[in-house]
């Protein structure tokens, strides 16, 4: 299987996991979508998963709230635009209550879009904004996303959970870039990643990532983004009262490190686009 292969079919499990979760009566979040989004497809997928890891998936409700309260603490009424880059089967845009005014942005791979829309097409949404984008992530996709209406000038929350380790390093670096470049002052990025202690880029065994980065914080830097705050997966098990099994022996590389990350768009890069702003509005006969 390719990755885009591999991560269509992690869009089907881990709405079997929301749906599952929405299913607690402690739950974390409620996503009515996720499961008839998943089908029977994503419960088969999310079976052979968890029999294989010989373990129940606690990770992914604890990621899904924290990103929930990422976004609606980053939202505001002057942001404008929320863009779910490799938005997978999740029904964010729908789910949180979005200010007033926000326009949101759903971008991944056609097979995984048609299927959303097919489904959300015979249920009850909420009266939302949202544009569904079929696009290549691994790709230039900039220009399917401003086709749609995406307002570069407009302040824009940007989200990529459960994307990057799907994506290259070559091909995770130049989407930090693109972002960035499409991204108005004050924008924010939100995003997860495995990283690892030791400066090797190759992939790891049983880990299936790609972009594994030894130092994130420079690499957003050098991509015009500035991390602003980063959390491993035990600060939201503690704060919303999951604590999750410790691995066992072998089962995760030693040097590794799962992160949940909110990076502001640099200073630099905002006076730049300031600049650019400034003069386009001076220049005669426009």
């Amino acid at each position: 299987m390719t990755s885009a292969d591999i991560a269509a079919a992690s869009a089907y499990w881990t709405a079997a996991v929301r749906a599952r979760e929405t299913a607690r009566p402690d739950r974390l979040f409620q996503d009515p979508w996720a499961s008839a989004l998943a089908g029977e497809r994503g419960r088969e997928l999310l079976r052979r998963k968890e029999e294989r890891d010989r373990r129940e998936d606690l990770l992914l409700p604890l990621r899904t709230r924290w990103f929930d309260d990422a976004v609606a603490t980053e939202l505001t009424g002057q942001t404008g635009q929320l863009v779910e880059l490799g938005s997978g089967l999740d029904t964010r845009p729908y789910r949180l209550r979005l200010p007033a005014g926000t326009r949101a942005f759903e971008l991944d791979q056609s097979s995984v879009q048609r299927h959303k829309e097919a489904v959300l097409a015979t249920m009850p949404t909420p009266d939302r904004s949202v544009t569904d984008v079929a696009t290549d992530l691994r790709g230039d996709w900039s220009p399917d996303l401003v086709h749609a209406g995406f307002e570069p000038s407009r302040r824009s929350v940007w989200v990529a959970e459960g994307l990057l380790m799907y994506l290259d390093h070559d091909a995770a670096t130049r989407l930090l870039r693109t972002t960035a470049g499409l991204s108005a002052p004050g924008s924010v990025l939100i995003l997860d990643t495995l990283a690892r202690a030791t400066r090797r880029t190759d992939q790891v065994a049983g880990t299936g990532a790609k972009f594994l980065p030894a130092d994130l914080p420079s690499l957003l830097a050098a991509n015009h983004w500035t991390q602003r705050a980063h959390t491993t997966i035990a600060g939201p098990a503690r704060a919303y009262g999951r604590i999750p099994d410790q691995p066992r022996s072998g089962e995760k590389p030693n040097d590794l490190t799962y992160l949940l990350v909110i990076a502001d768009l640099s200073l630099a890069e905002d006076h730049r686009r300031q600049r650019t702003a400034t003069a386009v509005r001076r220049c005669p006969g426009r």
